[in-house]
Parts: C-alpha cells; sequence; structure tokens
C-alpha cells in the first residue's frame, strides 16, 4: 500500500490566486474528505482516489484554522465522529475549499483505519513554508 502526502497542484493555484488577487476567484481552504484509495498522491490529483462520497465535503473543527507567523505554518483539524464512515477502512484524506466545484489543496495516504461506532479519528494538517537559499 502507497503512503505519503503531498500539496497537488490545484492547491498551489488556490494559494496563489489568494495571495495575489485583490478579488480571489477561489474561496479559502475550509473543508476535508475522506477516502478508501490507497494509490501515492501526486501533485496531478485533483480528487481523492476514492472519496466516501456519503459524507461529502465536511467543515474543518471550529477555532481551525491556525495561522502561526512566527514559525510559518498554518493547522488545520478535521473530525470523523463515531457516527461518520462507518463500515469503511479509511486510508486517504484530503483538504478542499468550498466552490461550487471544490479544488482540492491536499491528499494523504496512510495505514488503514478500520471505522466502526467506537472509533473518532482527528484529522490534523500542518502546512509550513520552508525558506530556500
Amino acid at each position: 500500500m502507497a503512503s505519503g502526502a503531498c500539496i497537488v497542484n490545484d492547491g498551489r493555484k488556490v494559494m496563489l490566486n489568494r495571495a495575489y488577487k485583490s478579488t480571489p476567484d477561489y474561496s479559502a481552504i475550509s473543508k476535508f474528505a475522506v477516502g478508501t484509495g490507497t494509490t501515492t498522491p501526486s501533485v496531478s490529483d485533483t480528487a481523492l482516489n476514492s472519496e466516501i462520497t456519503a459524507l461529502g465535503k465536511m467543515d474543518f473543527n471550529s477555532g481551525y484554522p491556525v495561522f502561526d507567523e512566527n514559525t510559518q505554518q498554518v493547522i488545520t483539524q478535521g473530525f470523523l465522529s463515531s457516527v461518520q464512515g462507518n463500515g469503511y477502512t479509511i486510508t486517504e484524506v484530503g483538504e478542499f475549499n468550498s466552490d461550487a466545484t471544490p479544488k482540492m489543496f491536499s491528499r494523504a495516504v496512510f495505514t488503514g483505519i478500520n471505522k466502526n461506532n467506537t472509533t473518532e479519528i482527528i484529522f490534523q494538517f500542518t502546512h509550513k513554508l520552508k525558506a530556500t537559499e
């Protein structure tokens, strides 16, 4: 099974658009979705490999995103409750904006979590700018 994470090309487009246009074309990244896909994340991904569409795009937890200008990072967090996604093995998660056709910002694949009514999952995403010389 694949593993890993990346910010995808559409995510980069959203960042640049929102940073440089006085009236951005895209909404902010504010949602997440989960799935059962296992392919290695790629910058060319535009959707989860196998999204659990019955759950839809879910809002980040209240209080997120958290911005830290000193460390140049942002943290987002999503929550899958004990009644959501039961019966699936969750293996992927992605961040999205809330446009009519949502743009994916990032995608991660991990060892499967068998979801049932006794399992709750918190997904925390940390994105940090890295200076290059």
